[in-house]
């Protein structure tokens, strides 16, 4: 018999990893929308995709630690978490995908 439990540190990282991914998503537009904000990440890094990816990183790895030693997440399952990754995976892709679509045709 295979276990489905799945230890705490997996559940704090699934959920660090859909709040990051949303945030990945909203930075991105951000960024395209606030020119300050794309200089300020390109002057801190030497470039706006640099500071995004360490931010990110960072996030997701401190977000993760704080989750795992909380008591969140305890009802989350293997299948949850697969499914819920596979849901904000595909909401985070389209939400990037949604504004660029938006930007060409209203250009």
């Amino acid at each position: 018999m295979v276990s489905r439990s799945i230890g705490k540190y997996t559940k704090g990282f699934t959920l660090s990893l859909i709040v990051v991914s949303l945030f990945n998503a909203l930075l991105v537009i951000a960024k395209e929308l606030d020119e300050a904000l794309k200089e300020w990440m390109g002057a801190a890094t030497g470039h706006h995709w640099t500071t995004h990816g360490v931010a990110v990183i960072i996030l997701f790895i401190v977000l993760g630690l704080v989750f795992s030693t909380r008591d969140t997440g305890k009802r989350l399952t293997a299948l949850t978490a697969l499914v819920s990754i596979l849901v904000v995976t595909i909401i985070s892709g389209l939400i990037i995908a949604g504004f660029y679509f938006l930007e060409i045709w209203f250009e």
